[in-house]
């Protein structure tokens, strides 16, 4: 069995919250597609550290983005 990275309490809030949740992961997949092409070069070298410190960085900058807006 998988064991998830999630701790009790999250699990419980997604139970207790589905929409909020749908929500927000929704929110957060258009704002991983938009950094998909910035992206592609480490995913075809296969440098997940890299990827990895790219992608938080710019999901980090892009939620920025998106909260000037609001």
């Amino acid at each position: 069995m998988k064991q998830t990275k999630l701790d009790s309490e999250s699990i419980k809030w997604i139970k207790e919250n589905p929409k909020e949740f749908i929500d927000e992961l929704i929110r957060k997949s258009e704002l991983v597609n938009n950094l998909s092409d910035e992206l592609e070069p480490y995913r075809n070298k296969k440098d997940k550290k890299g990827y990895t410190k790219l992608f938080f960085e710019l999901l980090k900058k892009e939620e920025e983005k998106q909260w000037k807006k609001e």
